[in-house]
């Protein structure tokens, strides 16, 4: 299910910050750089309070749909590593069980 959200554009100290907001599938393309970029971005301009409470939940929104998508990145890392290591554990155990005989 696609978050279907309008951009929004806020001025903030005479600058205007322009934070393009993302449908569900533009996030699960995202690396986990961007999506933790883009989180951080989110946070920020939550953080200031010039948005309306409308903007503010759908800024909540999309902020947990990237929080999710970058555990998920992480979590596939982590086994990612994991593979590793128990293969790497396994192939020096065997050595080590190959000098022994």
């Amino acid at each position: 299910m696609a978050i279907d959200l309008k951009d929004y554009t806020i001025e903030l100290n005479k600058n205007i910050i322009r934070f393009v907001m993302l449908k569900e599938d533009e996030i699960n393309k995202l690396k986990f750089e961007e999506g933790l970029k883009k989180l951080e971005e989110l946070v920020t301009q939550l953080d200031d309070g010039n948005l309306s409470l409308e903007e503010s939940i759908s800024y909540y929104e999309i902020g947990i749909k990237l929080k999710n998508h970058c555990e998920e990145l992480l979590k596939r890392a982590e086994l990612k590593i994991l593979k590793v290591s128990d293969k790497e554990k396994i192939e020096t155990e065997e050595l080590k069980a190959g000098d022994n005989e």
